[in-house]
């Protein structure tokens, strides 16, 4: 056992907190971090590692929600296009990046381009036009210079706008870094069992995945933010209500950018239902999703089914035809479950709206799910508000600080920074100084861990020291996102000769071969 942990259950065994969160993706992140900032003593705690779940299973945009508009949903655009703007600028700058968006249109477009042009104009309104530019129209001839690689025989133009994205695992990670730092206990592969409530606490029984022993922690209050997973853990909590949610279930696929040799994030229509699909660029490859479909069995047995699959290669292969996609173009593929309130059997997935909703009691159980990854901190803010008010009105707190920067979000890269500070600093944000340092002070982690993947042996390090990692898969998978690389497996064996790291047991990235 590491240092890290034993010191944490040491306080466990000896302290009780005032706030318990139960879940370790970027809700629960959210939230540890909000709390502690405001002088709550804090320990979340994960079944699995930080991000494991949906919040790793993403198409890493960071967006307003444009095709929310067609049902209504205007609440939510309005709180995402200005939790956006905040991510961007303030919150995680160097996480959050603008992309162009891409929407082609032709004459069978179910959406038809002068309404997606008032949805726009509805979208930059709710924005309050914070926006990198403008959107505009591109007509035929502009779309075939700007996406050449696109079917553009019945091509009726396009439209151009700008969202967001970044990477969902260290929007996690930099997140639960900033709530550690400010005194919070965050601790993975620690899964709540059962809790009981006495003399006003709340003792909860965890059992370590790693070493197997059962462990208690108490806490005034406890916050059940476990995502799809929030149904379960209210029986473990002993509560009485559920939010019967909906789970459905997005697979991404992953495409080699050779195969589908595409210059900006594209929005396709999907002709047999009219919903839209991303084709994302991430550096030498192409995310590809996501589906909508209810998932009706055990979210940790979730796969990517062969239908699934198809449905995304056949929007790729209407697009797209001169590419011949198959199969065998899918380097990976990806399932994420997606907690949804509603209550309408009729309704269509993607009809579904993607608030969040909050449950409380008076003996201090708070759960709270739903929602999307851009809208998380106005999420954290909201429960928080929602504990203070009711559990600690008695305590002179602080107010809401989550607007500052996250771990690494401090000013941008230096002017005078060395190209490999830069290249660092792109993936690591200001946090790039301390892995420069452990180059300056041993040379050799200056070194790549494979020549073809960016990853250099100093990064591996940083985040072995500061980074809560217990497994490879932790480091490779949600530390470095290299899930995505065809490096993977080579990178997997040679962190694995050099560093002491077993293997995750559960399979979290499903093999796109996979049956429903």
């Amino acid at each position: 056992m590491t240092p890290r942990r034993e010191a944490i259950y040491g306080r466990f065994a000896t302290q009780s907190y005032d706030v318990l969160v139960i879940g370790g993706g970027i809700t629960g992140a959210g939230i540890v971090r909000d709390a502690t900032l405001r002088g709550l003593s804090c320990a979340l705690i994960d079944k699995g590692d930080f991000a494991s779940g949906t919040s790793s299973k993403s198409g890493k945009l960071i967006h307003g929600g444009l095709r929310y508009l067609k049902h209504l949903h205007v609440r939510l655009v309005f709180e995402a296009c200005r939790e956006r703007w905040w991510l961007l600028t303030r919150v995680a700058p160097h996480l959050v990046r603008p992309v162009r968006f891409v929407v082609p249109f032709n004459k069978r477009s179910r959406t038809k381009r002068w309404q997606m042009a008032l949805g726009l104009v509805l979208y930059d309104l709710l924005a309050m036009f914070r926006r990198s530019e403008p959107f505009r129209f591109l007509s035929a001839a502009e779309l075939a210079a700007t996406e050449p690689a696109l079917q553009l025989a019945d091509c009726t133009g396009g439209l151009s706008y700008f969202d967001c994205q970044a990477l969902d695992t260290r929007l996690v990670i930099d997140t639960l870094k900033s709530a550690a730092a400010s005194g919070a206990d965050v601790l993975n592969y620690a899964e709540l069992v059962s809790v009981e409530h006495r003399d006003g606490l709340w003792r909860a029984t965890l059992r370590d995945a790693l070493d197997g022993r059962v462990r208690t922690v108490a806490a005034r209050t406890v916050v059940n933010a476990s995502g799809p997973w929030a149904d379960e853990v209210q029986a473990r909590l002993a509560s009485g209500e559920r939010f019967n949610l909906k789970i459905t279930s997005g697979v991404h696929l992953v495409i080699a950018r050779e195969r589908l040799p595409v210059r900006n994030t594209l929005a396709l229509e999907v002709e047999r239902d009219g919903r839209m699909i991303y084709v994302v660029p991430w550096g030498d490859y192409v995310l590809v999703g996501t589906t909508d479909v209810y998932y009706p069995g055990p979210q940790d047995a979730a796969t990517v089914g062969q239908a699934a699959v198809a449905y995304l290669l056949e929007t790729l292969q209407r697009h797209f035809p001169a590419r011949q996609l198959t199969r065998a173009d899918v380097a990976h593929a990806f399932v994420g479950l997606r907690p949804l309130i509603g209550s309408d059997q009729g309704q269509r997935e993607e009809d579904l709206p993607r608030d969040d909703c909050a449950l409380v009691d008076e003996q201090g159980r708070v759960s709270i799910t739903g929602g999307k990854l851009t809208t998380y901190r106005a999420m954290s803010e909201r429960v928080v508000d929602l504990l203070v008010c009711r559990f600690f009105r008695d305590r002179a707190l602080g107010p809401c600080r989550t607007l500052e920067p996250i771990s690494g979000g401090a000013p941008r890269c230096p002017g005078t920074a060395s190209p490999r500070l830069r290249e660092l600093w792109s993936r690591w944000g200001s946090n790039a100084a301390t892995i420069e340092h452990l180059i300056a002070t041993t040379p050799e982690l200056g070194k790549r861990i494979d020549p073809c993947a960016p990853y250099l042996w100093a990064e591996a390090e940083y985040a072995l020291q500061h980074e809560f990692v217990e497994r490879l898969d932790d480091l490779v998978d949600r530390r470095f996102g290299a899930f995505v690389l065809a490096p993977e497996a080579r990178l997997r064996e040679a962190i694995g000769a050099r560093f002491n790291l077993g293997t995750c047991e559960q399979q979290t990235d499903a093999p796109a071969e996979a049956t429903p």
